[in-house]
């Protein structure tokens, strides 16, 4: 992969880290090790940046809970470190979990699984140091027999077949630009497959929002009705405070739009081995505009309305296993009506479009700079 100058104010921490690591010949170098766990088996070693970054199995059996151990042990440089407020901008990259954080989030949108951050050790032991070692609680459900979702599938998966290497390459290839946006984007993505098993409608709400945080970078013309509006912005008729407001209101307007556009421009490719049969049981390629105008809206009703989201159910019958709707239409609960148009894809479904659509984007920007 070719060299690119980077702008240290947006790149990502990992790949300022491992390019220092690769450029450095001389310096101490430490290392921090971190157990993750997953409920995925990924086998092979993964080494990446000349030794920067390395993962592999921990614990090649799973616990009680399902979960299997990985140690993933990254490697920096030591340099002293002389804070200069001139060389940071406003605007410059920040993810509060730092570079273990950013791993984690990556390796949960390539290999499609979950991944929980348990332990980090850091420091070396010595006459004169010591190991410290810190210990994380996550809250994670247990895998139910009739949960059919790809993470919770044995299919293959390894660290050693240059899979999540190139992945990585891909990223450190795009523009520094899209970084900030993108660690959040998969860092929502990571969270939201964390709550399967647990809250449904938060699940939803985090994956509206990783969506979200990459929408910045989808252009959208102005239609007649914000033409309208921008039109008597300029005779100055409002307040400085009422401007503010309108353009509030024509900025959430065109949120949602993008939302559409974005499932629209990244899935291509994403229906051409999905089931239509039976029909009402499945999402086809012609409706996709369809069903995410009615999860966004249902989103934003959960958020600002406390509306409660109406989301297909999970079926355990081996022909239901793949169905991206419960095939329940308008339906009565207690004394109210639910109409079919209110009714939300399963959360199966929701993942896998979303997972096809990051990876789709991360291919689209690392070839702007290939």
């Amino acid at each position: 992969m070719e060299k690119q100058e980077k702008n240290q104010d947006n790149c990502m921490e990992w790949v300022l880290e491992t390019e220092r690591f690769e450029k450095t010949t001389d310096g101490k170098a430490y290392y921090t090790d971190y157990e993750i766990c997953s409920e995925a088996y990924i086998g092979g070693v993964l080494e990446y940046g000349n030794g920067a970054i390395l993962c592999s199995i921990l614990q090649p059996e799973a616990n009680r809970d399902g979960l299997y151990a990985y140690l993933l042990r990254i490697k920096r440089i030591e340099e002293n470190f002389e804070f200069n407020k001139d060389n940071y901008s406003e605007n410059g990259y920040y993810f509060e979990k730092g570079i273990v954080g950013e791993l984690i989030a990556l390796f949960s949108v390539y290999f499609q699984c979950r991944f929980f951050h348990k332990s980090t050790t850091s420091g070396e032991l010595s006459p004169h140091s010591i190991k410290f070692r810190s210990e994380y609680e996550f809250n994670q459900k247990k895998p139910h027999e009739h949960w059919h979702y790809e993470m919770f599938s044995k299919q293959k998966r390894n660290w050693a077949d240059g899979g999540i290497a190139t992945f990585l390459d891909k990223i450190k290839l795009a523009d520094g630009r899209y970084h900030q946006k993108l660690i959040w984007a998969c860092d929502w993505y990571a969270e939201a497959i964390k709550e399967i098993g647990l809250e449904k409608q938060l699940f939803y709400a985090k994956m509206v929002f990783c969506i979200e945080a990459l929408l910045k970078v989808v252009e959208l013309p102005s239609d007649s009705i914000e033409q309208k509006m921008k039109k008597l912005l300029a005779e100055n008729f409002f307040i400085d405070d009422e401007k503010q407001q309108i353009n509030n209101w024509i900025e959430n307007r065109r949120i949602g739009k993008k939302f559409k556009i974005f499932l629209q421009t990244y899935s291509k490719g994403f229906f051409d081995d999905e089931r239509t049969d039976p029909a009402h049981c499945c999402v086809k390629e012609h409706e996709l505009n369809m069903y995410a105008g009615i999860i966004y809206s249902a989103r934003s009703n959960y958020l600002h309305t406390g509306k409660p989201l109406y989301i297909s159910d999970d079926y355990g019958m081996e022909e239901a296993k793949t169905w991206d709707l419960c095939p329940s239409g308008e339906i009565m609960i207690d004394r109210r009506k639910i109409s079919g148009n209110d009714k939300l894809p399963r959360i199966r479904w929701f993942e896998r479009i979303t997972n096809y659509c990051l990876k789709n984007f991360i291919n689209t920007i690392a070839q702007k700079n290939d």
